[in-house]
């Protein structure tokens, strides 16, 4: 099956455990500065003659290729659709443009402090199916068996499976009532986004928690399914697509750990959470803890190295954060301002609009996930 060979391969490749980015083994990152805003991934609004400034552009060919990438990383970025999205998942209407407030950097400093581990810990344990997957494709011998019995033994995987199979996305001739039926008609990549929703969705489901990990895991979530999705659609066809998707997917989970993180600090300690400046900060240490967690679960370092916000990276590491970069813009768009036509986007390129095109029917038009509002 094409979900083995992908995964095997990218399993197989040597180093696959290092130490986490910026892990305590090596000099601990230093906080950047603020962004440049040259080269940014923000996209304009609907009637906006600019366009997308500066984003690479991918018209005529889905994905960046090595040559166009180099061997530099390409980091997420506090583009102005993206503050406005951090205004929104603290709960303010927007940020404020002031000096820094004397309790930021101790809380800086904190956040810097954890190490990979200590940030992992923050979130729900990760469901045992994914990490049992991963193990279970690195075997030579894999039987399609072996693989149904172990996606029978969670309930809640089942479930979405059996229901995928038999939705109106796959149009089924009869109705799936059997788990290696149902395998088989979603495909290796239906099966990919099954197994990491059901598994990861808990990371974000935080209703007993603290006041801005319960406010906030909704609409993170809602980003990272939408990232992970345009990432694979950025990506080619093929064996890229699954890490792709893991990156996408993987990218907010820093963000949720530092949510708990104010979370747990009591509120005379908080600073005024809502000067930019301070999200300006919060989003490349975020990427950074992403990577440090999703080292720390076992996921290809590859996938790892693609959230963080270094340069010098490998090329295929590289790309990958390319496309993930690009992802973040184009997920953002939808979630701030769903339901766009082309003629709206600008002068984006076709693999942005299809990328965009695809969100919109999958949790738009496809009615399979709510649409979330567009920010007042």
């Amino acid at each position: 099956m094409a979900l083995f060979n992908s995964l095997r391969k990218l399993l197989s490749s040597p180093g696959d455990r290092p130490a986490a980015p910026g892990s305590e083994t090596g000099a601990p990152s230093r906080l950047s500065g603020p962004p440049s805003e040259t080269g940014s991934s923000s996209v304009p609004g609907p009637h906006s003659p600019s366009g997308p400034s500066q984003a690479p552009s991918m018209a005529g060919d889905p994905s960046p290729g090595l040559d166009a990438i180099g061997s530099q990383g390409a980091a997420l970025q506090a583009t102005p659709e993206w503050l406005q999205f951090s205004a929104r998942l603290f709960g303010f209407q927007r940020l404020r443009d002031v000096p820094p407030h004397p309790q930021e950097a101790p809380l800086l400093q904190r956040l810097q402090a954890r190490s990979g581990p200590d940030w992992a810990d923050l979130l729900p344990r990760l469901p045992a199916v994914l990490p049992q997957l991963l193990r279970l494709m690195r075997r030579e011998n894999l039987s399609s068996r072996e693989l149904v019995d172990l996606l029978s033994r969670d309930p809640s995987l089942v479930g979405e499976l059996m229901r995928m199979a038999n939705s109106a996305m796959y149009r089924p001739e009869r109705e799936i009532t059997d788990l290696a039926s149902a395998v088989m008609v979603i495909g290796h990549e239906g099966l990919n986004q099954v197994v990491l929703r059901v598994t990861l969705r808990p990371i974000f489901n935080q209703e007993r928690q603290g006041r801005f990990s319960r406010q906030a895991g909704t609409l993170l979530w809602e980003l990272g399914e939408r990232c992970a999705l345009a990432a694979m659609r950025l990506s080619p066809p093929g064996d890229e697509r699954f890490p792709a998707y893991l990156a996408g997917l993987g990218a907010q989970v820093g963000m949720m750990a530092l949510l708990r993180v104010l979370d747990g600090l009591p509120v005379g300690q908080r600073p005024a959470l809502d000067r930019e400046g301070l999200h300006r900060q919060l989003l490349p240490m975020s990427c950074e803890w992403s990577a440090r967690i999703v080292t720390h679960w076992g996921f290809p370092s590859r996938v790892a190295e693609a959230l963080t916000q270094r340069t010098g990276q490998g090329a295929e590491s590289a790309v990958l954060s390319e496309w993930v970069r690009v992802a973040h813009a184009v997920a953002l768009r939808h979630l701030m301002q769903p339901g766009l036509t082309a003629a709206q986007l600008g002068d984006w390129s076709p693999a942005h609009q299809q990328a965009y095109a695809a969100l919109e029917e999958r949790f738009n038009a496809s009615g399979d996930a709510p649409a979330t509002p567009t920010a007042g």
